[in-house]
């Protein structure tokens, strides 16, 4: 879409791009068809759209012949969504960080994300998906870069904290391209980037996932600090005798340690159910 005809509709809808949503709306066809082309759809999948925006992704996604959820929060959007698609697609007016992922896709249960992401939601949304009792089997995700490279980032970088282990706890990622900010209107101030992330055969239950959450935010608490005093209080009194089966090095910090580590650690993390939420004893 030229930039002409994307200012008069957003004219006739009646809103300006809210920085505070992160509403940059992605222009090149080009670059929309290989998102759908890298998602590899067939037809009948069930697809959820996470900030769908004016449509420009979602015509595609339709073209696809999928079944399609998207969640859109901006007011007016929705409603010019619902004008355009009728019921074509389902449609739901809320927060995608808050509404109830699970009983959404009840209904599809070996369901797809492909999103073009607000940026401001990336991190607390795959958060919020890696905590689902019915994850979602693949994901294509236009995101912001530096946020994409704490989503695949390994041991001992940077980048690697507590939300990487959590998603790769799950899912194989794969980094498939940057993005300039010129193809978005307005620009965005960062790169951004495309990543997919495609489900393990065996994924930890929903349990360990909880713990693994728990000792994942405790650890990265303090990165650089030895892992052996920054669990201790969620770990049993002979924690040495833990790191030794586990054959961690006592002096490990928790950015050295591969996710498939940490799930062997939840094991033994001390925890107990309360109120509905996991808690240490």
């Amino acid at each position: 879409m030229k930039k002409e005809e994307l200012f008069s509709l957003l004219a006739s809808i009646g809103i300006s791009p809210s920085k505070k949503l992160g509403q940059n709306f992605l222009m090149d066809g080009n670059l929309l068809d290989f998102i759908v082309r890298t998602a590899a759809l067939s037809k009948g999948q069930h697809i959820l759209e996470i900030g769908p925006g004016l449509g420009f992704l979602t015509d595609r996604l339709l073209a696809e012949e999928v079944s399609l959820t998207a969640v859109e929060y901006d007011a007016k959007i929705a409603s010019y969504l619902n004008d355009k698609y009728d019921k074509k697609i389902k449609l739901v007016h809320q927060d995608a960080c808050k509404i109830d992922l699970d009983e959404l896709m009840k209904n599809g249960s070996c369901f797809r994300i492909v999103s073009n992401l607000p940026y401001a939601i990336s991190t607390p949304l795959l958060s919020k998906i890696t905590g689902l009792k019915n994850p979602p089997e693949e994901m294509v995700l236009l995101l912001q870069k530096e946020t994409a490279l704490r989503f695949i980032s390994k041991p001992k970088t940077k980048d690697y904290s507590a939300i990487s282990v959590k998603i790769q706890a799950i899912y194989n990622t794969e980094y498939i391209r940057s993005v300039p900010p010129d193809v978005f209107y307005p620009k965005p101030e960062v790169t951004s980037g495309i990543v997919k992330f495609t489900k393990k055969q065996n994924i930890p239950d929903l349990e360990t996932r909880e713990k693994l959450a728990i000792l994942t935010r405790t650890a990265f608490l303090k990165r650089r600090k030895k892992l052996i005093n920054t669990i201790k209080d969620i770990m049993p009194e002979n924690i040495s005798e833990i790191f030794k089966q586990l054959n961690i090095n006592e002096n490990a910090r928790p950015e050295e340690l591969p996710p498939e580590i940490y799930l062997k650690m939840t094991k033994h993390v001390q925890l107990t159910q309360f109120n509905g939420r996991l808690r240490k004893i």
